[in-house]
């Protein structure tokens, strides 16, 4: 197998879609050559930042799952209306960390 062949099996493996042999070939040929050691670590490397990038923003679904009471807080300590220590019913928090 040469470099150019052995890089596309990785690229595939990396992906989920080398088969068992193809894999075995590419990986024999990886023992002996540096430079597809190299390319593959590389390869996996950008294959792991490309799948766990940053989420992309999502819309606050809290209202509509916990219903209207939910988005009504307004607990100066910043506590949420589920936190159930009585602020928001006008009682002193007795959550720690306050906020000011």
């Amino acid at each position: 197998m040469d470099c150019e062949r052995c890089r596309e099996a990785i690229s595939a493996g990396l992906d989920g879609e080398a088969g068992a042999r193809e894999s075995a070939r590419a990986e024999e040929h990886r023992q002996g050559c540096a430079a597809c050691r190299t390319w593959a670590e590389l390869a996996a490397v950008v294959t792991r930042r490309v799948r766990t990038g940053p989420a992309d923003p999502a819309p606050d679904l809290s209202t509509a799952i916990l219903g209207p009471e939910a988005a009504l807080s307004g607990a100066a300590c910043g506590c949420a209306a589920t936190c159930g220590c009585g602020c928001q019913q006008g009682r002193s928090c007795r959550c720690a960390p306050q906020v000011a």
